[in-house]
């Protein structure tokens, strides 16, 4: 069971990290570019993985540092896939307020209704559930504890009824909604009550109704792309014990996806452009419903502003942060067991989060129709390219040799860019 001590004091890690409130300042201001910035921290970390950085849906700087795997010499790119670990429960709250806005199930229905030998925790609601309140023990410690074993060769439906014969005999930590304790259970129960609702394996109604309909064709589960070639090796010390997501059915809810950085970052926008819930399912689910905590349904929030979630699986480590409002988006992922357990993937995600989530790009315009003059004239360099202008629009296309320009009307050429799809380069950092 060593090899289980050591995920649990990485998941451990995660939790913690994941319920500090964002810092409000990074230190010291740069006059370094978003590029050179994250190309900066990357190689002062040597955080051997990927960092994805978009604005306004527009990639503001990338990096994939060090191999993906030693021994078949592959190294990182933007593409690699990781096993994402807790930053899967999101997937799966989600998938309850769907099957809620369809009307077959609802937040207060309560654990008796879906698994009635569970008589300990009968009043326990879904909503407890998603918000970490339910007092439910966490199986994956009862795993670590060798209170129960489970095995490689077993069905996934054979592994789960270990894990909830195990729950039903263990006293809540908590009376519902008596609380907050993180628990891995919360999710295995919600991902059960999806599949009971639904009538579907949950793996199905997640690729149906979430990866398909917003295109995220390198996001799975890790049973299907454990020997995908371009899945990250892992890289914790081997005690010759399976690893957790080999154990089928133990991770389903909590941990149990693999993406990469493009795609968590499809999944991020279509959040807040609501394109799988309702702008009010997704306030709903980004509340802060505790006091000591600040956890909404499978995401952490702060009333700040921002959206996040840590996730940590053998010796993956990932970090998606988004900011709505600022349409700015941050994922962060290692495979590198030493740097997971050092805190620099959350401490570097927030900091590219304070640096360069207020940064103005090409496009942007305030609701006053106010611009930034460097942002402005880059577009009107561009725009004089891209398209062709009236006679009387010709002066809004003029740029001297010293690229100065009139501010009303670089103002006329931002307007008009804002509502025309275009591939304009990004403004500098100011």
């Amino acid at each position: 069971m060593k090899f289980k001590k050591t995920v649990s004091i990485l998941l451990l890690l995660v939790i913690v990290v994941s319920m500090v409130a964002l810092p409000t300042a990074v230190g010291a201001e740069t006059t370094a570019s978003p590029q050179e910035f994250l190309d900066m921290q990357m190689d002062k970390y040597c955080i051997n993985g990927v960092a994805y950085v978009t604005k306004n849906g527009k990639v503001i700087c990338q990096n994939a540092y060090g191999m993906a795997n030693v021994e078949e010499g592959k190294e990182m790119t933007v593409d690699t896939l990781f096993p994402i670990g807790s930053n899967s429960k999101q997937f799966c709250a989600t998938a309850i307020l769907i099957l809620r806005d369809q009307g077959k199930l609802s937040v207060d229905d309560t654990l008796s209704q879906y698994f009635p030998e569970y008589t300990i925790a009968a009043n326990a609601t879904i909503k407890d559930l998603l918000t970490m309140r339910s007092g439910v023990r966490n199986h994956l410690e009862g795993l670590d504890k060798g209170e129960y074993t489970l095995s490689v060769d077993a069905t996934e439906e054979e592994n789960q009824q270990v894990i909830l014969d195990w729950l039903y005999g263990k006293r809540l930590v908590f009376k519902p909604n008596g609380g907050f304790q993180y628990s891995n259970a919360n999710y295995f129960l919600l991902s059960l009550i999806v599949e009971k609702v639904s009538g579907q394996d949950y793996d199905d109604f997640i690729k149906e109704n979430i990866l398909e309909p917003l295109g995220m064709n390198n996001t799975g589960f890790y049973e299907e792309l454990m020997n995908h070639p371009d899945l990250a090796e892992h890289t914790a010390p081997d005690f010759g014990l399976p690893i957790e997501p080999e154990l089928k059915g133990l991770t389903q809810g909590s941990g149990d996806l693999v993406s990469n950085a493009e795609d968590m970052d499809k999944w991020m926008t279509s959040l807040r452009e609501h394109r799988i819930l309702s702008e009010e399912s997704f306030a709903e689910m980004t509340t802060n419903y505790t006091s000591n905590g600040n956890y909404g349904y499978g995401v952490c929030t702060d009333g700040s502003g921002i959206v996040y979630h840590t996730g940590g699986i053998v010796s993956y480590l990932s970090m998606a942060v988004t900011f709505p409002e600022d349409k700015f988006n941050v994922f962060v992922v290692s495979n590198d067991y030493e740097t997971g357990l050092s805190g620099v993937i959350e401490e570097l995600s927030f900091e590219l989060s304070m640096m360069f989530k207020d940064l103005k790009i090409c496009g942007d315009v305030n609701i006053d129709m106010e611009v930034n003059v460097k942002d402005a004239t880059m577009i009107q360099k561009a725009t004089a390219e891209l398209v062709e202008l009236s006679e009387a629009e010709t002066l809004c296309a003029d740029v001297n040799g010293d690229t100065d320009v009139n501010i009303k009307d670089a103002t006329a050429i931002q307007k008009y860019v804002a509502v025309v799809e275009t591939n304009l380069p990004i403004g500098e950092y100011i």
